[in-house]
């Protein structure tokens, strides 16, 4: 499990150091800019939300700002007061949670399947295309590792206080970390007998992140609810039919389709308009993939944890972005944990599928790191 930590992080910074230096910068779109100085352009895009926040707090850019939840941005500022690049304490700091979901990713997997499906569902995980997301300043790693130790906890340990800590620490990190109360009451209910009502309490923590979070908002801007508002009033996402988005996403992903086939036009522009464009057709395939993943997991995964997958996924679904209906999915992909224990699964049983999966999502994975470091978007 070490080697494929060390052998996929050292493979996405070599691609991002070579990309940074081969290619042209776009012109950034996002505001605020990243940070200056040594590693900055793992802070693009959303990374430069974080990197902001965890140095000027979010008064600075209130309210949009309150969109991003505390906990990493609010352990990178104990890092950054050490001195040097926020940059490179963000990178450090979601290589060291990406370690620690590559782990729980293991023993879960050991446990549900064997230590075959376990290594593959590693290697699925820290290979995947959009894993680079892993290095970058985002949320991404340590929402996982949370996410991923929560279930670890009540499901390999037993220990349902381990997990309600972890998981109330995953909903301080994405507001999604509230639905791991899922897959943990199917775990008491499960062994209920053995277990007691004293640990159900347990299971109650996890939304405690998110109440943690909602009570600062109200005590600083007057507003419990401000990081959700901000989902509508500044990144334009609202409850929407599915039906609606299907389509919207179906439109969006045959105009970008086409900007797929001009590699110059992602790769050169000096605008990411066209990453911009494209994303959309990955957004589709990602959502058919992961749709195909979950049908098969309901077969080989605990309920618990088909169910929140489910709802991890149709969630963005439902709140689409104007432009970009499915806008996020390939990354948003990473935080669905349970997607990698059912390709473990599957590609523990056959070596030709899973050589050329890894290879695959190897290659796809660099070109989209290669856009993410020279502000073009993917996700």
């Amino acid at each position: 499990m070490l080697s494929v930590f060390l052998l996929s992080r050292a493979f996405f910074f070599v691609v991002g150091a070579v990309a940074v230096a081969a290619l042209p910068q776009a012109e950034p779109a996002g505001d605020p800019l990243n940070p200056e100085g040594f590693l900055g352009y793992w802070a693009n895009w959303d990374g430069a939300w974080y990197a902001l926040i965890s140095t000027e707090g979010y008064a600075a850019r209130a309210p949009e700002s309150t969109a991003f939840f505390p906990l990493y941005p609010m352990l990178l500022g104990l890092f950054v007061r050490l001195g040097g690049s926020v940059a490179f304490w963000g990178v450090l700091l979601s290589s060291l949670f990406t370690a620690l979901a590559l782990f729980f990713l293991y023993a879960i997997a050991e446990k549900l399947f064997g230590i075959r499906e376990a290594r593959f569902a590693t290697l699925a995980l820290a290979f995947f295309p959009t894993a680079f997301y892993l290095n970058a300043v985002y949320s991404e790693a340590p929402f996982l590792a949370l996410s991923a130790g929560c279930f670890w906890a009540a499901y390999v340990r037993r220990d349902f206080l381990l997990a309600g800590v972890l998981g109330a620490f995953a909903a301080a990190t994405r507001n999604l970390g509230v639905l791991l109360v899922l897959p943990l009451f199917f775990e008491w209910w499960r062994w209920r007998r053995d277990l007691g009502f004293r640990d159900l309490l347990f299971v109650g923590l996890v939304p405690a992140g998110l109440l943690a979070y909602a009570g600062y908002l109200w005590a600083r801007f007057g507003d419990p609810l401000l990081f959700a508002w901000q989902q509508g009033d500044y990144w334009g996402r609202t409850l929407t039919n599915p039906s609606v988005t299907a389509a919207a996403a179906w439109e969006s992903a045959v105009v970008g389709a086409e900007y797929l086939t001009r590699p110059a036009a992602l790769f050169l522009d000096g605008s990411p308009a066209a990453s911009l464009a494209a994303s959309n057709a990955l957004n589709l395939v990602t959502l058919a993939f992961l749709l195909v993943v979950l049908g098969a997991g309901f077969f080989v995964l605990p309920r618990g944890l088909s169910i929140m997958s489910a709802v991890m996924v149709l969630l963005p679904v439902l709140t689409p972005s104007p432009s970009f209906p499915l806008m996020s999915m390939p990354r948003f992909a990473l935080g669905v944990f349970p997607v990698f224990l059912v390709l473990g699964f599957v590609l523990a049983r056959g070596r030709v599928l899973s050589y050329a999966w890894l290879v695959a999502g190897a290659l796809l994975g660099a070109a989209l790191a290669a856009l993410f470091v020279t502000w073009r978007w993917v996700a």
